[in-house]
């Protein structure tokens, strides 16, 4: 008797998964929570990510959105000054492009580019005053999509992004400035809403 339950069960879960890969549609508006870990390069320390944003899926294959994300560094080792650390954090507010491809039912894979503006400031209380600095900001990448209803989907995505450069002015004698480049390579996990 167990086994005639049990049969039931996974065949009807079967079907109601058919059903709902079949009957997907995601051209519609959806909003996007996301977060992940940012590895730096060069000077550039680790740094968690949280971003939002508001998007529009087009079709099966293209959707695009725009992003406000929050980075924060801690200590950058500022290349004129390696023994001085400065405190980054960034604000990088993006619009992105994906082109999608199903590659089985609620699954599919998707390439990415965005392009925007990165606002980044320092922070420093080692013989140098802080500063704002906004850039032209640029990412591109690849995931893997899962579409768990009409309402919710989650991806799962690398990106490399450039976020322009960082600034410290010296208040101790020197009189200059020196930046460093702010550049990542992200892992990110993304959920939409969809309305």
């Amino acid at each position: 008797m167990k086994k005639y339950l049990l049969s039931g069960l996974a065949i009807a879960g079967l079907m109601m998964f058919s059903a709902t890969a079949q009957a997907l549609d995601f051209s519609k508006p959806y909003i996007v929570g996301e977060a992940g870990y940012s590895f730096g390069m060069k000077n550039t320390g680790d740094a968690g990510i949280l971003g939002i944003g508001a998007g529009y899926h087009i079709n099966e294959y293209l959707r695009g959105d725009v992003t406000v994300g929050y980075r924060g560094w801690g200590d950058v080792n500022m290349k004129a000054e390696p023994s001085r650390k400065t405190d980054v954090w960034s604000l990088p507010v993006l619009a992105n492009m994906y082109v999608t491809y199903p590659i089985h039912r609620n699954w599919s894979v998707y390439g990415m580019g965005g392009l925007g503006m990165a606002w980044n400031k320092t922070d420093s209380n080692s013989g140098a005053k802080g500063a704002r600095k906004s850039n032209f900001a640029w990412t591109a990448g690849v995931g893997i999509d899962y579409y768990v209803n009409e309402c919710l989907s989650f991806d799962l995505g690398y990106r490399y992004t450039d976020l322009g450069e960082a600034r410290v002015k010296y208040r101790d004698g020197y009189v200059g400035q020196t930046s460093e480049d702010i550049r990542s390579n992200d892992v990110k996990l993304s959920a939409r809403y969809y309305f």
